[in-house]
């Protein structure tokens, strides 16, 4: 029987060149983060940037290793 373990992420889109980053809920919606976008070169807000939130869900093996994962549902964001 495997085991089962979950993350909340958070995709984000940069307002300036628009590139897509998907980091952890907690980053993004608990601490309100500005980062710099890694192509652009620009600072922005994670938490006004949401696009999406979403729990992964992934199957873990008697070994401790991840072996499938998937999106378990979308998160309503509260903007």
């Amino acid at each position: 029987m495997s085991e089962h373990a979950w993350l909340d992420v958070s995709v984000i889109r940069c307002p300036h060149c628009r590139r897509y980053f998907v980091d952890a809920s907690w980053y993004v919606v608990e601490l309100e983060s500005d980062i710099e976008c890694g192509s652009c070169h620009k600072t922005f807000n994670t938490k006004k940037q949401l696009t999406d939130r979403l729990m992964l869900g992934f199957k873990i093996d008697k070994k401790g290793r991840a072996t499938e994962t998937g999106i378990i549902e979308h998160i309503p964001s509260k903007k």
